[in-house]
């Protein structure tokens, strides 16, 4: 079995304990971490292991993004920056969303996941893969790059979104009893596939695309598949005006009524949360996937992440899809996610480096319900490890490891990255996926795309 040894870099094992150990090592041994501590302590026991000079980096557990578009990375830059969530998905995604093929869908995910793994994320959660993306393709792509992923089927009977009837396009459209075939033969073809690598999840609609009697038919599959419901909740203000007049209830109450509250129950967004929603959310175990970036840019309003924190909410971090974020990049999410709190509250004490760096790790893991073996160095855990090299300008000098990789790094300075115990990346370069032939055939299928979709050239003229 492979053995390796990263030497001499500042190691933040996010254990737990909010300790930094200077001259740090991470003994790896096949797709375990062996042992985590200064090198005094773990060379003696590092014989026959290739050693990784980590001088002037930064070690960190790999990064989990709990709320990905895979689908979505092809129109980066292609939707407008001035449209609001719901005209911005009816105009323009859905439409682009809906006259994807097979291979369409495929290079963007390609695209998404080279993104993912060389600004180090070793984990992810896909939200909605429609079945005109083609599940075991994209499925046989994570196997393929290494990366580590839960692939999560739409599940969807109704053409509704929020308070806004008949939205969705024909191409988007899906049949609740064909979803849940396909969750089904997908969950049996590839849970637990790829050197477990692989999850399958049950990817709800928002509600309004949902009937009761499939969120109910839902909630019933996660617990006999032993497996894991996502979606966007509360994400814009409709939202909440669809809960109250539809179930006259508001976001918890909602959920409680389809059993949907609870451990590998990850919502996104959530930017609407009222302290009675926070304390459910904490009792259950129920995660908030944040998406700072996205709420943003869409101006959906600021979730209160500190409140959630503070009562107890496993908060983890998500960039959501390309046009709504433009990058997949987890250590610039970091930096927006804490900024945009202590804005919101006037506190620079709101939140603190140490909460987002656990949000982007620690508590990804544990919304994947994999805290065990995940979002941590610690010796018995899986070898998900990522190297950040602190010798740009921008990162240098070297002084607080972890300031400087929370507000001043970016996903530019990953320079190694290792899921399962292999490498992925290394020396900044891909190794399981072709870069050049990657980026090449996202720009193809991009002008496919906009001409199938008629838009036309002149749209890819104005960009």
């Amino acid at each position: 079995m492979d053995r390796y040894l990263f030497k001499g870099g500042f190691v933040i094992p996010v254990d737990g304990r909010r300790h930094i150990i200077r001259d740090g090592s991470v003994l790896v041994d096949g797709d375990k971490i062996e042992m985590v501590g200064s090198w005094e302590q773990v060379s003696p026991h590092s014989a026959g292991a290739e050693v990784v000079d980590a001088q002037n980096c930064v070690i960190i557990p790999g990064l989990v993004d709990t709320h990905v578009h895979l689908a979505q990375a092809l129109l980066r830059g292609l939707v407008p920056d001035n449209v609001t969530l719901i005209p911005w998905l009816k105009n323009w995604v859905w439409r682009f969303l809906g006259v994807y093929d097979y291979e369409d869908a495929k290079a963007s995910a390609a695209l998404c996941m080279l993104e993912m793994l060389k600004t180090g994320t070793t984990s992810f959660i896909e939200i909605h893969l429609h079945t005109r993306y083609g599940f075991n393709g994209i499925a046989e792509l994570v196997e393929k790059s290494g990366i580590r992923g839960v692939l999560s089927k739409t599940i969807m009977d109704m053409k509704g979104y929020s308070t806004e009837e008949d939205i969705f396009p024909p191409g988007i459209i899906e049949d609740g009893e064909a979803c849940v075939r396909e969750f089904k033969e997908m969950h049996k073809r590839w849970a637990g596939k790829a050197d477990g690598r692989i999850d399958v999840w049950l990817g709800m609609r928002s509600a309004g695309a949902v009937s009761d009697d499939l969120f109910h038919e839902a909630a019933a599959l996660a617990k006999e598949y032993d497996t894991g419901i996502t979606n966007h909740v509360a994400e814009v203000r409709e939202d909440l005006e669809y809960y109250r007049k539809a179930y006259g209830t508001g976001v918890s109450g909602f959920l409680e009524k389809f059993n949907m509250l609870g451990e590998r129950h990850v919502y996104a967004h959530c930017v609407w949360l009222n302290e009675e929603d926070m304390r459910k959310f904490a009792a259950t175990g129920t995660t908030v996937s944040h998406c700072p970036s996205s709420n943003m840019k869409l101006g959906s309003g600021i979730a209160p992440v500190s409140d959630m924190l503070r009562l107890g909410v496993n908060v983890s971090l998500g960039c959501d899809g390309g046009p709504s974020n433009d990058a997949y990049d987890m250590i610039r999410e970091m930096k927006t996610a804490a900024l945009l709190q202590k804005a919101r509250t006037l506190d620079p004490r709101a939140i603190s480096a140490w909460d987002v760096l656990e949000m982007a790790t620690r508590n990804g893991a544990r919304a994947m319900g994999r805290l065990n073996q995940l979002g941590s160095l610690e010796p018995g855990k899986k070898a998900d490890i990522v190297v950040v090299s602190l010798r740009r300008p921008s990162v240098t000098p070297v002084s607080n490891p972890l300031s400087l990789l929370v507000y001043s790094a970016s996903g530019e300075d990953v320079r190694d990255v290792m899921v399962n115990g292999k490498f992925v990346v290394r020396n900044k370069q891909a190794l399981t996926l072709n870069e050049e032939e990657v980026v090449r055939n996202a720009n193809k299928h991009l002008e496919r795309i906009v001409e199938k979709a008629g838009f036309g050239e002149d749209i890819l003229k104005i960009i």
